[in-house]
This record gives structure tokens, C-alpha cells and sequence, in this order.
């Protein structure tokens, strides 16, 4: 598939900037690759040139959206008719490929209101926006047209779309949420399709299992808890002051981001929020023993994890609701928060959540994995608790479209929430084939772990340390993987 001469675009990723960089080094070293590196930002390009210059054709700032955002648009008919005409040839809305932006796409973190606002979220106007986004367009058209891929790594929404309309193949590095297992994934939603047919023909052992969540999991859990002190929470506010001012007076980008006020508002808060939600009032898993209970992880909002891997649903509080009224009665929805959402949400999300009288938080402090094990039933969103409970043999009801263990018999799809209703009485009936559930859950471990690849003692927080063992299994992935097509039914964004 990729041979002498291959042109490849490659979008650089902070967190796995060693593995990214690894993997460039063999493409060029084995196919003479032509690899063309797109940075956010002047400094993220300097820093590539004068570390590993020679490895790239070509390094370009790709990220002018915002930069885009804080010019006036040249002539706002001409805009709207410039993303109409986006609009009818991609098949997406431009405020579509906004949702998942942290910045342009705010409005629709229903429950992260109160992440920090920025400068762009603030000062930038729908035709602004809109003109951005046509300029962004433009820029990956134009970069399609002169250096005519054959694949793309680490693509975006718009680069993702564009590339499909092009029928150019995508593959973006992501965690497998087993241990420290990845798969490639081949377009923004995050799914492969070979994770199916391996399913089909897996034989796991009957003692495969989880025994702990996965490791960048358990990692990012030790650090967020560390710094959720008040002593680190002073300390972080004092580092925030300090960056800001280092980044002011070398005239960065970044210092004309996220407000600081709002960055020091929002640690106060986290906090805060995990004070009280640790606290005496939320229960374990064991302050519900002898009472059946569904789970529902919440999720961290505005993230990548709920907006960008489900498009069509990502309203956390209107799910709850939904459950809760579905619920036969006598059994409790159990709602846990995820570590990374504490700070943003708006003002009264849990009280609203506490409401419900058959609703129940559980302490954040508890492993999601333990409540997924013990609830009669889990429903998500895009969430790694439907995974784990997938694996586990638990029903799980989804309301994502895209969750990579969708196709299993046990997983419940949402698409219409008149289905809801059924889908619950089924999980919590005595008909459910636990034990039929439990088998396949392990035969779709099996998959995950066939599908995958180890990067060993690779963690995000040390992006530069990894081993050449583990970038030579991405890669061999990488090559073997090349002929799986992006999904069909993501044509259409």
C-alpha cells in the first residue's frame, strides 16, 4: 500500500509526539516517504525544525482558525454564501464541525458551561466563525491538491471529512483503554472495523479479563488526585500567573488564549466540587448493595471523548433524565462524575441530577469500573464505562452511535429514545443471558488485544519517551492495517 515515494500528512499530537515522530522515521527510512508535518503554532514549528528538521519535507502552521477568528470578515454575504457552498459539498453544517472545538464549539457543552472562556469564545461572531472555517477548508484543500496524499495520520474533523470525500485513507493513534494497548483508528469518530470480524474468530481464555482499569487511566487518576490539594491548588494558580506572563513577554500564541481569570476561577472550583463530591453525602457501589442499580458515567465536557466521538447525542442531563423516568420502579440510577469534568460544570448540574428521586451520585472517588461491575445494567454515551462493562458481560445501553463494542449482542444502540424503555426492561430482565454476555465480553477483550498494539511503557505525560520496541508494533499495525477502508456509513461527517 505505501511504497517508494508515498506522500503522507502527518498533524502533530503533543501527547504522543515520540511515537508520531517514530513512526515518520520509518516511513521515510522504508518508503522514502515524503512527509509533510502540520504544527499549531509558530513555536510547536521551530521546535520540530530545530529538533528534527530533516526528517520532514515540509512544516507548515496549519491551526490559522483563530487566528482567523480575530479578523473582521471581508464581506459577510460573501462568507455565508462561501459555507453554504462547504456546506452542500462536504454534507456537514460548518457549526457541525464546530461542536467539538473548545473554543467555537462552547455553546454545546451543555454540562461544561463553566470551563474557562477564552479570548476566541468571547470575541468571535458567527460570521467570523463561519469565515474561519471556510478559511481552514481552503487551507487543507489546497494542501490535498499540492501534495496529493496517500494517507493522512492524525487528521482533525475537517481534515477527516475533507479525506473522505477524497477517498484518502486517515489513521489517528488511540488508546485501546486495556492496559496500555492503542489500534488505529481510521477516522475522527475513533473506529476500525476490523475490531468485528476479529470478534468473530476470537477464542480468549476463560480466565481473560479486567482486573484494573486502563494504564493512561490510572495514570492521569494518580496526578489528577495529587493535585487536587489546596496547597496544589495554590500552587497551580501561582504557576498559571508566572506562565502567562512568561508567554506575554515572548509574545506567544498561547497568552492569547484561554483568559486567566477564568483558568484561575476554574482550579478554585475543581477544588472545590471534588471536596463535595467525595464527601459523606455520596455513597460507594457498597452503600447500594441489595438494591439493583443502572450506572451512568458522566463525562468530561467540552471534550473530544463525548462531542467529536458522537456527534448525534451528547446531552449528558437529558440522558439522565430519560433513564430515570424509563427506570422500573425500585431500581436507582447511579451517576458518578469523571475527575476531569469537576470546575466546569454549570452551577446547579448536580443539584439538578440530585432531583431525581431514583437517582443517586456516587462518590467520584470510587473506580468507575467497580460500579459498571456491580450495577445491574450500564448506559453511556461514549464513555469507558460502557467498555469496561461491555467486557464484563453487563448490558450496556448506548446512546453513541460510533462506540467501537456497539455490534455486541448485549449492547444496546439508541437511536430513537422511544427505544429506551425496552432496551431497559430487557437489560434488567431475568431472561438476560448473563453468562452468554460474559463470553462474549471476553471474546471481544480477545479482539481488542488482536486489533491492538502494546506501547509497553509509554505514558502522554513523558511524550518523548518511548521505546523502539513499541514504535516498531505501531507501525507494523500501521502497514498491516492500510488496506481496512474508513467506515461507509461516515461518509456524511
Amino acid at each position: 500500500m505505501l511504497g517508494k515515494g508515498t506522500s503522507v500528512l502527518l498533524v502533530a499530537h503533543s501527547e504522543y509526539r515520540g511515537v508520531y515522530l517514530g513512526i515518520a522515521r520509518r516511513l521515510v527510512e522504508e518508503c522514502q516517504a515524503d512527509i509533510h508535518l502540520y504544527t499549531i503554532s509558530t513555536q510547536e514549528s521551530d521546535y520540530y525544525r530545530l529538533n528534527h528538521g530533516a526528517l520532514f519535507a515540509t512544516i507548515t502552521v496549519a491551526n490559522q482558525l483563530y487566528e482567523i477568528c480575530r479578523q473582521p470578515p471581508p464581506d459577510e454575504a460573501g462568507v455565508i454564501a462561501e459555507a453554504r457552498r462547504n456546506e452542500a459539498e462536504l454534507g456537514v453544517t460548518i457549526t457541525e464541525l464546530a461542536v467539538s472545538d473548545r473554543h467555537l464549539g462552547r455553546g454545546f457543552a451543555l454540562g461544561g458551561f463553566r470551563h474557562p472562556r477564552s479570548h476566541v469564545s468571547e470575541r468571535t461572531s458567527h460570521v467570523q466563525m463561519l469565515n474561519a472555517f471556510n478559511v481552514q477548508i481552503d487551507f487543507w484543500r489546497q494542501e490535498l491538491e499540492d501534495n496529493k496524499p496517500d494517507l493522512i495520520i492524525n487528521a482533525g474533523k475537517v481534515l477527516c471529512v475533507l479525506a473522505r470525500q477524497h477517498n484518502i485513507l486517515v489513521r489517528i493513534l488511540a488508546g485501546s483503554r486495556y492496559k496500555s494497548f492503542h489500534y488505529w483508528a481510521v477516522n475522527e469518530y475513533l473506529e476500525n472495523p476490523a475490531f468485528e470480524p476479529a470478534y468473530r474468530v476470537a477464542r480468549p481464555s476463560p480466565k481473560l479479563g479486567l482486573k484494573a482499569p486502563y494504564d493512561a487511566h490510572l495514570h492521569f487518576r494518580a496526578r489528577f488526585r495529587k493535585g487536587a490539594s489546596l496547597w496544589s491548588t495554590v500552587r497551580a494558580i501561582g504557576y498559571l500567573i508566572l506562565r502567562q506572563a512568561y508567554w506575554m513577554a515572548r509574545g506567544y500564541d498561547k497568552a492569547r488564549g484561554y483568559f486567566l481569570s477564568e483558568n484561575i476561577s476554574y482550579l478554585w472550583r475543581r477544588y472545590r466540587d471534588i471536596r463535595r463530591l467525595t464527601g459523606s453525602e455520596e455513597t460507594g457501589v457498597e452503600g447500594l448493595a441489595g438494591t439493583p442499580f443502572v450506572f451512568f458515567p458522566l463525562a468530561t465536557e467540552p471534550e473530544t471523548a463525548l462531542q467529536m466521538l458522537s456527534p448525534e447525542y451528547f446531552y449528558q442531563l437529558p440522558a439522565i433524565a430519560s433513564v430515570a423516568r424509563d427506570l422500573p420502579a425500585g431500581v436507582i440510577l447511579a451517576v458518578k462524575e469523571h475527575y476531569a469534568a469537576v470546575g466546569r460544570r454549570p452551577r446547579d448540574f448536580y443539584g439538578q441530577i440530585r432531583e431525581f428521586k431514583s437517582v443517586q451520585m456516587l462518590n467520584m472517588a470510587k473506580l468507575g469500573m467497580e460500579a459498571a461491575r456491580a450495577a445491574a445494567a450500564v448506559v453511556t454515551i461514549s464513555g469507558t464505562s460502557g467498555f469496561e462493562g461491555a467486557i464484563m458481560g453487563r448490558p450496556v445501553i448506548s446512546f453513541g452511535r460510533h462506540n467501537i463494542y456497539n455490534f455486541l449482542p448485549h449492547v444496546m444502540v439508541v437511536t430513537d429514545e422511544a427505544q429506551l424503555k425496552s432496551y431497559l426492561r430487557r437489560a434488567l430482565s431475568d431472561d438476560f443471558d448473563a453468562e452468554q454476555a460474559k463470553r462474549d465480553g471476553r471474546r471481544f477483550l480477545q479482539a481488542v488485544i488482536d486489533v491492538s498494539f502494546d506501547l509497553a511503557d509509554f505514558a502522554p505525560i513523558e511524550p518523548d519517551k518511548v521505546s523502539d520496541a513499541a514504535v516498531d508494533a505501531a507501525y507494523a499495525a500501521l502497514r498491516s492495517g492500510l488496506h481496512a477502508p474508513n467506515p461507509a456509513h461516515a461518509v456524511a461527517g
